[in-house]
């Protein structure tokens, strides 16, 4: 099957054709050095057995694991959080803990999700209790009190950060309006950094991207200001299916400034729907992170165990498509987990900077390392066409002006999806382009939805 498709593949980049006068393009800059490579989008919700060591080492340490994000959501009866009591608190606190240290294992940094722990992780009933009900905080507080001695019973706050509640703007998760989240935010803000001051305190973690429109982020913004109580991090969650980082990060700089608020450390610790959850879409998603210098976790669209499995759906196992069991091992990866195994292992050196095309269709992300120029490219799913990449600058690393470039070629397939087993990249070939000018061009022709592709040369 592979051969067949390699055959396939190269068709989608072969040799260097004129491009289109009108072709949309990505385009890369090799003199615009932007820093040392960090792997910031190598992170992920849940998708962490809370069975310690059930997935091997490798699968985290081959992609730069360095971002977990959990609280014991879904955990069935009796685990179902503080709201139906403490011994199901305890389930949930039990199931954070393990994955805590499991991320600590490979030094990755946790966010605590104390909205799970709760008990709003969305499995809730219409008349769960939430922080403030009618005025009364005592739960609320006495549920901190709780927290903050088993986190420090348990040595849990290096690498720890709070994100003191999750998609407040969705009523999923919250139902009790602004005004209360605004209170329960601050009180929950000064109560926590009272007892860790170092320990991060981040958010709002909204669903909706910053807009100057949109009252749960302008009074939000006022409110931080006015309680003191500004964020560590800011967050929010790139799940809508649009995606603009650039725009996104742009609009928030705009409010901060308005607003009188300092610049802090971007974290999108959700992102990308479950359909472009494919090597495309998380080569796309990658380039738009790295581009505003913004950590990011991959968002997880299981439910159940599954939830707290498989990695955010980098990897699978044994019949988890058709008779799942949450103890079942044989895990292999899948198209994506090349994706991010190539982007921690390959991408050294430091970064260039790109843009990516018009249409926000393509993106790049690319490096310079001592042996070889490398960009990652990703069109996003459900999109085929003929677009192309532009290389800039190309005598910034030590190359000619003008003459031929010999670029070898990797496609990353999603054979099999979320649950398809995909050991390797494909190896497309060495091709030569022809150029002048100080750039290359050359067409990428998107035949599939989910195939992301990398293109490597030497450097002079």
């Amino acid at each position: 099957m592979f051969s067949l498709l390699s055959l396939a593949l190269a068709a989608v980049v072969a040799c260097s054709p004129l491009v289109p006068r009108d072709t949309v393009t990505s385009v890369v800059n090799l003199s615009n050095n932007t820093g040392t490579p960090a792997h910031l989008a190598s992170g992920f919700i849940y998708g962490i057995p809370d069975t310690a060591n059930q997935i091997p080492d490798h699968f985290y340490t081959d992609i730069g694991f360095n971002y977990g994000r959990a609280g014991g959501a879904q955990v069935p009866a009796p685990g179902r959080g503080w709201i139906w009591g403490l011994s199901e608190y305890k389930v949930r606190f039990a199931s954070a803990l393990s994955n805590y240290e499991t991320a600590r294992k490979y030094n990755a940094n946790f966010i605590f999700l104390i909205h799970d722990l709760w008990g709003a992780d969305g499995t809730q009933n219409s008349t769960a209790a939430y922080p403030g009900d009618n005025g009364d905080w005592a739960s609320w507080d006495a549920y901190l009190t709780q927290f903050i001695a088993d986190i420090n019973a348990n040595g849990a706050t290096a690498g720890l950060s709070i994100d003191i509640w999750n998609e407040p703007d969705l009523s999923y998760f919250w139902t009790k309006g602004q005004t209360q989240y605004l209170q329960m935010w601050g009180r929950t803000y000064h109560r926590l950094r009272t007892a860790w001051p170092s320990v991060p305190l981040i958010g709002p973690a909204f669903a909706g991207q910053p807009d100057a429109t949109n009252t749960w982020w302008t009074n939000y913004l006022s409110f931080v200001k006015s309680n003191a109580s500004v964020p560590d991090q800011y967050v929010w969650h790139m799940e809508g299916g649009g995606g603009d980082m650039q725009g996104a990060y742009g609009a928030l700089y705009n409010m901060l400034q308005t607003y009188g608020l300092p610049i802090k450390p971007l974290n999108i610790d959700e992102y990308a729907t479950y359909t472009e959850e494919c090597p495309a879409g998380s080569a796309w998603w990658i380039s738009q992170l790295e581009r505003v210098n913004a950590h990011g976790l991959r968002g997880n669209w299981l439910s159940g165990w599954e939830l707290h499995d498989l990695m955010g759906s980098l990897v699978s196992k044994t019949n988890a498509a058709t008779a799942y069991t949450e103890t079942g091992t044989g895990y292999y990866p899948n198209g994506d987990f090349q994706v991010y195994k190539y982007y921690y292992q390959n991408m050294t050196g430091y970064r260039v900077g790109s843009q990516p095309s018009t249409d926000l269709k393509i993106d790049t992300y690319a490096t310079v390392g001592t042996d070889k120029v490398r960009v990652l490219t990703g069109v996003r799913p459900s999109t085929t066409g003929t677009w192309a990449i532009t290389i800039e600058n190309i005598s910034a690393v030590g190359l000619a002006t003008s003459g031929t470039l010999d670029i070898h070629t990797w496609g990353f397939p999603g054979a099999g999806g979320h649950f398809g087993e995909v050991d390797a990249p494909t190896d497309l070939g060495w091709y030569s382009h022809t150029f002048s000018g100080n750039s290359v061009t050359f067409p990428i022709y998107q035949t599939d939805t989910v195939t992301a592709y990398a293109f490597e040369f030497y450097v002079g």
